[in-house]
């Protein structure tokens, strides 16, 4: 049979560390840094992805159906030679 509960000591106590998630486990602490890691990491992917200029799209291709495309912009740049065309 179980004993009934009884008060914690104070000689019983080694130590209360205050703060968040302080009393847990350390993987309450490996959560919390990989939680902020993925956090960072998405915050840098997103300011890359948004520094990145953008490409210019071309279409490929003709569609009977489709209005004639218009003339190119002057100042778009030319594909280089060396560029494979897309299959």
């Amino acid at each position: 049979m179980t004993e009934p509960r009884r008060p914690v000591e104070d000689r019983e106590v080694r130590a209360v560390r205050p703060g968040h998630g302080a009393n847990c486990s350390s993987i309450g602490s490996v959560v919390d840094t990989l939680f902020v890691t993925a956090l960072v990491g998405g915050a840098v992917f997103a300011a890359v992805v948004g520094a990145l200029g953008r490409e210019p799209i071309e279409v490929v291709g003709k569609t009977p159906d489709a209005p004639p495309a218009p003339d190119k912009p002057k100042d778009s740049p030319e594909p280089s030679s060396s560029e494979e065309p897309p299959a």
